[in-house]
């Protein structure tokens, strides 16, 4: 489609003129820095290799994340809990490795941190 790159230069002046960036800021950093309000710190969690339910729910605890569900499939770990920023997170990690595969917001936390 030729008229894709005049649209989003279009969308990106707009930004620009509406005041969106500060100066020298760029769009490359306005997402990154979305990107970081949307993850809460760490970015990466980290359970160890080969970790029992009650070492790696110690561990993300030192990390302040508070454990509310563990669950194990297959090959990874599913943890949802809260972050200590007050984040509800589902994430996965790798069962051996203890890698962090994978995270996302969740909503299932409310309603277990209030009893």
């Amino acid at each position: 489609m030729k008229s894709t790159p005049y649209i989003v230069a279009a969308l990106i002046l707009g930004t620009i003129t509406a005041g969106t960036f500060g100066a020298g800021e760029s769009v490359a950093q306005t997402e990154a820095q979305a990107e970081q309000d949307l993850i809460p710190t760490p970015a990466k969690y980290a359970i160890g290799a080969s970790a029992t339910f009650d070492e790696a729910a110690q561990r993300l605890a030192e990390q302040g994340f508070e454990v509310i569900e563990f669950e194990t499939e297959r090959q990874r770990f599913e943890v949802t809990g809260m972050t200590a920023t007050g984040h509800c997170l589902e994430l996965k990690f790798h069962a051996v490795t203890g890698k962090e595969t994978r995270r996302k917001r969740d909503d299932d936390c409310g309603s277990s941190l209030t009893n």
